[in-house]
């Protein structure tokens, strides 16, 4: 298997697949509760815990505990899962109270082995609190370092140092009869009694510090034991799927589990380092909430871990996390090369759309274009113009007259030869009517055509003015684009590519593993019990050991530890005294 499938881009549907090389310059995820980050997981784990061509180690680291139960129950599936990936199990639960996994931090090979490791196991326990600056407690970190090396030089463990710490032990004055040379003198201001006082003032903070691991049962239990049964290179050569649990189930707190988390990962770290010039084995390192795991030297080593063939895998929830006491993880998890950034919101989506947009910021990238209409000049066509005219007219017109006229005449007439004239009269009258109508019509009809040049003119858009998108409104759309992440949706970066994607991760659950543990209890009580089997195989193993043998170990161990050391020497001259010194 050459790669995982992840998903699909939202928009182009294309698969989106992840090299296995991408694992080796470590990965980093961060995600919201809820938003699909321990789906990625399950997708990302699974493909490559069942690859039959590598069977490289797989350390899983779980702080809250429902990785581990979805593992388990994926495990436990002959359906879904391979006997091989079962039989590679580890299963570590630091709270199960009767069987216990021995792991003894302090044990060593040399003198300059033995300083580094309780020198690392110091400043694992103290980091367990968040509040804690090692750096402004000096007189702290003194005396828990003094208290680890007595343990450590006299073959006792993490859980004894009790007895060198509290004054009112029953071992307290014996253990520190018995320190080598060369520790008497830094616990003489202790035991001198003249400084009571001032032993108790000096070890006040320690005890306080320290308390949660002398009472517990279970980190005194399993870091209570000279014997050392987490073999990190073992399971690293025979490539061992390890799963460690720390949730709490109401008996491991928090900053007890951080100490086993972070001395396991160191343990790790300790034995890659260990491994003959040219030996590596690939091994894959899941820290889930890994700022509970890590601190600044884990920070600093990261480009040796790549080189020693481990790859991280770091998720969290928010960026906040990161910061605890005095120092800041922030920069680490910028040398993890890959990334998958889930739903997140605040200001965690402003601090991620920085680095996303300094990926993908184009200079280039117009905001605003305003352009005007303008016409160019592209020459001269001939046009043919038509022109008609259509003109009509009527005229009507209509008169009429009337007349009438009268005369009347009288005439005398005296001719010459009579008395008396002749006398005539006339008269006469006359009418007269006429009458007249007329009507005329015309139209006109006129056509006619001429050519004539005509300019032609072609419009087009000038630009006016366009402005760019700055850096912080590019930032401002990626951090917009974060915080609207929907449930199982990530942006992805690569190693090695240029560009972000856009994913809709796979949901790697077939058949029941899609539902919660509620509804399978419900439903399917039948792969519950096998879960249940699987994991009592897995503490029946030579591994684990019941926490009664660890309690009679205990009890042993201090006794030897008191008792006068024997050295024979067959060659000497010299004859014992009187007094049997094994009596």
């Amino acid at each position: 298997m050459k790669s995982i499938l992840l998903g699909h881009e939202k928009d182009a549907k294309r698969e989106v697949r992840i090299p296995k090389n991408a694992f080796s310059t470590h990965f980093h995820l961060i995600g919201g509760t809820g938003k699909g980050k321990t789906t990625a997981i399950h997708t990302l784990l699974r493909p490559l815990l069942r690859d039959p061509s590598d069977r490289s180690c797989a350390i899983i680291i779980d702080r809250l505990g429902n990785l581990s139960d979805e593992l388990l129950l994926w495990m436990a599936s002959e359906e879904f899962c391979t006997d091989d990936v079962r039989e590679r199990l580890v299963y570590i639960q630091p709270s199960r109270e009767d069987m216990v996994l021995p792991m003894n931090p302090l044990m060593y090979e040399t003198p300059a082995h033995g300083y580094y490791k309780v020198e690392r196991a110091t400043e694992i326990v103290l980091r367990a609190w968040e509040s804690v600056n090692i750096e402004a407690m000096p007189r702290l970190a003194r005396w828990t370092f003094n208290a680890f090396w007595a343990a450590a030089q006299l073959d006792l463990t993490i859980a004894d140092c009790s007895h060198l710490l509290m004054p009112g032990s029953n071992y307290h004055k014996e253990l520190l009869d018995v320190l080598p040379p060369a520790l008497q003198a830094e616990w003489r201001e202790i035991s001198n009694p003249r400084s009571s006082q001032e032993a108790t003032r000096i070890l006040d903070s320690s005890r306080n510090r320290l308390k949660p691991y002398f009472e517990s049962d279970i980190l005194r239990r399993m870091f209570g034991t000279t014997q050392h049964r987490f073999n990190a290179e073992q399971f690293m050569r025979e490539g061992k799927i390890v799963i460690v649990d720390l949730s709490p189930r109401n008996r491991l707190a928090s900053q007890l589990g951080n100490t086993i988390g972070a001395l396991i990962l160191n343990e790790v770290i300790a034995t890659a380092r260990n491994l003959p010039r040219g030996t590596r084995y690939p091994t894959y390192v899941l820290l889930d909430e890994f700022q509970n795991f890590v601190g600044p030297d884990i920070e600093s080593a990261l480009p040796e871990v790549r080189q020693l063939g481990l790859k991280l895998l770091l998720s969290h929830q928010s960026f906040s996390q990161l910061k605890r006491g005095d120092y800041d993880l922030t920069s680490m998890i910028f040398q993890a090369q890959s990334r998958m950034a889930f739903g997140i919101q605040g200001e965690d989506a402003d601090f991620l759309a920085n680095e996303f947009a300094s990926i993908m910021y184009d200079s280039r990238r117009i905001k605003e274009e305003i352009y005007t209409r303008r016409q160019l000049n592209a020459g001269h066509r001939i046009v043919e113009l038509t022109s008609w005219s259509d003109a009509e007219s009527e005229a009507r017109n209509w008169n009429e007259t009337y007349g009438k006229n009268w005369s009347r005449n009288t005439s005398t007439i005296q001719p010459p030869r009579s008395v008396l004239p002749t006398e005539s009269t006339g008269g006469g009258t006359g009418t007269n009517e006429s009458e007249g109508r007329g009507r005329s019509a015309g139209r006109t009809l006129t056509r006619g055509s001429h050519q004539t040049l005509v300019p032609e003119h072609e419009e087009f858009l000038e630009l006016a003015s366009r402005t760019y998108e700055s850096f912080d409104e590019q930032k401002s759309e990626w951090a917009k684009k974060i915080r609207n992440l929907a449930t199982g949706e990530c942006i992805l970066r690569l190693v090695d590519e240029p560009s972000l994607k856009h994913v809709k991760v796979r949901r790697s659950a077939p058949g029941y593993l899609k539902y919660d543990m509620t509804q399978i209890h419900r439903h399917f009580p039948e792969v519950i019990d096998n879960m249940n089997r699987l994991i009592e195989d897995n503490f029946a193993s030579d591994l684990f050991v019941p926490a009664s043998v660890i309690d009679r170990e205990s009890e042993q161990r201090l006794q030897n530890a008191l008792r006068p050391k024997i050295t024979v020497q067959p060659n000497t001259s010299s004859v014992d005294g009187p007094k049997d010194p094994f009596v």
